[in-house]
């Protein structure tokens, strides 16, 4: 029997030991008869004989109400709000140290620290890192042409005719994600080990256009280019050739239009000049482009953790990696003529997130 519930049963025999009359003394001596060494004190048998005395029977231990507390106070919970209010990045011990400065009064950081999350319900919070902050006006222009292109979604013609493309880079080794190469271990089990990759010099980028059905132009450039204004607008000149064998009835209409980002490349004013019709694309929006939020992720996440041993086997993968994509798979996006499309209250709440 463990140490409490011998304290316990000591307790039930010293109460009926009162209930019976028996005294203080024949009630310890009993105590030491029965249990000898692990008997309760002396003056521990005193205090649960009187309580039962008075007509306590229970054995369970009373609730010490310990001390008030006094740093908890409204003037000191005030004086730290207003801390709060000029210094959201204060640490807890500077804020004691103001607090005390103000009312003069000592108060410890552990107070501080209740005060702040029982009085005030604060937590202290990390910013969360976002590739750009919006201004007001690029938010609002990121509305109204998110807006623009779901009206432009009414016509079923429209995601028909709609060729998205850009450009990522590509290197012989990927390597895996944190979260992917994560093992089921037991307890004492240690964390195994894995080499930190550094950013390889055997790459090659990679420039995509596709549509519902399929991609319709891909391309490689070599790692010392930069899609500069000319390079894209002989890219361009390329995918109108291609468009003309590959998808004939947009040809013949002009009724294709290019999807892309706000590259320096795709919005240069020689860009504007060689330009098809394109759709409108708001700054700094990578969750509206399909290339950036799907199709590049998706490639790369096929690749990952394989080590080619050139640049051409590379591309060689990924060229048998796009030909096995499912049309399953390009369905998330296009549905015959029909993309998925955020709704009006995800665009407005992106917006705000974007900060």
């Amino acid at each position: 029997m463990d140490s409490m519930k011998l304290c316990c049963v000591q307790r039930y025999h010293i109460i009926a030991c009162a209930t019976r009359g028996k005294s203080q003394g024949e009630t310890f001596h009993l105590l030491k008869e029965v249990y000898g060494e692990d008997s309760l004190s002396l003056s521990t048998c005193r205090r649960w004989y009187l309580r039962a005395k008075a007509g306590d029977k229970s054995s369970e231990d009373k609730e010490c109400p310990g001390c008030k507390p006094t740093a908890r106070n409204l003037a000191n919970v005030r004086a730290v709000q207003e801390v709060m209010q000029v210094d959201r990045r204060a640490m807890v011990r500077q804020i004691s140290a103001q607090v005390e400065e103000t009312t003069g009064m000592p108060i410890s950081t552990g107070s501080v620290h209740n005060i702040l999350c029982l009085d005030l319900e604060m937590k202290k919070k990390a910013p969360k890192f976002v590739p750009r902050i919006l201004t007001q006006e690029q938010k609002d222009l990121r509305v109204a042409v998110c807006h623009e292109n779901l009206r432009e979604t009414q016509d079923p013609l429209f995601l028909w005719s709609v060729i998205t493309g850009d450009e990522s880079w590509f290197s012989v080794l990927e390597p895996e994600l944190k979260q992917t190469s994560c093992q089921w271990m037991h307890a004492k089990e240690k964390c195994p080990k894995k080499a930190l990759w550094s950013c390889q010099a055997r790459k090659t980028m990679m420039e995509v256009f596709f549509d519902d059905q399929g991609v319709v132009h891909l391309e490689f450039f070599p790692p010392w280019m930069t899609v500069t204004a000319k390079v894209y607008i002989g890219v361009l000149g390329q995918l109108r050739e291609v468009i003309r064998r590959k998808r004939p009835e947009l040809w013949r209409g002009n009724w294709y239009c290019l999807m892309h980002d706000n590259a320096p490349g795709h919005t240069a004013t020689p860009t504007f000049t060689a330009m098809v019709e394109t759709v409108s694309h708001p700054p700094y929006s990578p969750d509206l482009a399909p290339a950036d939020f799907w199709f590049f992720p998706f490639l790369k996440g096929q690749i990952r953790g394989r080590i080619f041993p050139s640049v051409p086997a590379l591309q060689d993968a990924l060229m048998e990696e796009i030909s096995n994509i499912p049309r399953a798979t390009q369905g998330e996006y296009f549905e015959g003529d029909k993309m998925t499309l955020p709704s009006d209250s995800d665009l407005l709440e992106s917006s705000s997130d974007s900060d």
